[in-house]
């Protein structure tokens, strides 16, 4: 089955973001290393790894679907931040923009009648509410321990313990 030429444009743009957000969380990783906050660290490599994984399983989608996978560049990523509540603010307000953009992928999905889309579209949905919500919190989390470096020590250790 031959996939709709302006969902498989949407779909290819969705792959970069998700390669790009990588990237983005790669960087952050990467800032936390600096900073000597291995916890912090690791959690970023992991979503790092998390939202390649979301780009492979679009990409699969579009070639299962008879579509052309079109990769394009990805812009270098932000390498300086001034706190871990920087970092977060970031990495929160990133999420909320894939989200935006799976929204707008599930209404191009809809008005070109891709049901096939819609339902591979509908996991993206829920992840973003699960994403959202645990960046939001880790969020608040940074913030009420920032103003004491012994409790943003202690959630670094717990972050670099996490799994999600």
């Amino acid at each position: 089955m031959n996939l709709n030429k302006k969902v498989a444009d949407a779909l290819n743009q969705q792959i970069n973001s998700e390669l790009k957000a990588s990237y983005e969380y790669l960087a952050m990783a990467a800032y936390f290393e600096s900073v000597d906050l291995p916890g912090f660290a690791k959690w970023f490599r992991a979503h790092s790894v998390e939202e390649t994984g979301h780009a492979m399983r679009i990409f699969d989608f579009v070639n299962r679907r008879g579509g052309r996978v079109e990769l394009t560049a990805i812009e270098q990523p932000r390498v300086e931040y001034d706190s871990a509540e920087d970092v977060m603010q970031t990495a929160l307000a990133m999420e909320r923009v894939v989200t935006s953009q799976i929204h707008a992928l599930f209404e191009i999905a809809m008005a070109e009648k891709e049901y096939g889309t819609q339902n591979m579209l509908q996991w993206f949905l829920e992840e973003q509410v699960e994403e959202e919500d645990l960046f939001s919190s880790t969020l608040a989390q940074v913030q009420a321990a920032e103003a004491k470096p012994w409790n943003l020590m202690m959630l670094d250790k717990q972050l670099g313990q996490r799994t999600e």
